[in-house]
């Protein structure tokens, strides 16, 4: 519980993408010295030193991977939703995405206690597994929310690709040649698009075509009057 303020002074410090970042090493690495620390007090008789030293030892590391899932992978989850989705639908994204997070939380709970019955400690390094995949992921597919408006973060799925190397590529291009865009969302003097979903200034007028390095054409056609 302690463990998410953490996250109250560091998130917007290092961004998102970091706090997952640090997190799923951290988490990996506990894991991996959890199973591994079991295994070796397995070794020993029960109850004598060394058995109980390397039980402590796995204690803790278990206490270390709560602590650290506290700081960075329970909070981020219930935050990063509600920066990505568009105004439209922000409200049914941040339902489903509580959805999605309580099945998998659910699901978890209860295949631990099989997993542990059926593989016992080597059920540690399937956990210590599944967080060096998520590194990754969050790379490949998690765009940085940090220190951007709403407006902004449309800017940065307006590519049409699920890479966010690509969606990163893309909205330094929107906004070098654009900088109204952004300018006009920084400001919050922006309407969306109902058919792009980008920002359009009021007043505007205009019929604009965008080929970003082949990955695809952005089009944007609309009249609006900003009451």
């Amino acid at each position: 519980m302690m463990s998410t303020l953490i996250c109250v002074f560091t998130l917007d410090r290092i961004g998102r993408r970091w706090t997952l970042y640090w997190g799923s090493v951290v988490q990996g690495i506990s894991m991996a010295l959890a199973g591994g620390l079991t295994t070796a007090g397995q070794s020993h008789p029960e109850g004598s030193a060394m058995a109980k030293a390397y039980s402590s030892g796995a204690v803790a590391m278990i206490f270390l991977f709560t602590a650290t899932f506290g700081a960075t992978w329970l909070t981020v989850p219930w935050l990063y939703p509600a920066e990505i989705f568009p105004l439209e639908v922000r409200a049914k994204g941040n339902a489903w995405g509580v959805v999605g997070w309580s099945v998998g939380n659910g699901w978890l709970t209860l295949l631990c206690p099989v997993m542990f019955k059926a593989i016992k400690e080597n059920t540690y390094y399937v956990f210590a597994a599944a967080n060096v995949i998520t590194i990754p992921m969050v790379w490949a597919l998690y765009p940085e929310s940090n220190q951007r408006t709403l407006e902004e973060m449309n800017l940065v799925f307006a590519a049409d690709s699920i890479w966010n190397w690509e969606a990163e590529r893309n909205f330094k291009i929107l906004k070098e040649q654009n900088p109204e865009l952004v300018q006009a969302a920084q400001r919050g003097h922006s309407a969306l698009d109902p058919e792009t979903g980008l920002p359009i200034r009021s007043s505007t007028a205009r019929n604009m075509s965008l080929d970003v390095h082949g990955m695809q054409t952005v089009e944007e056609k609309q009249t609006f009057k900003h009451g």
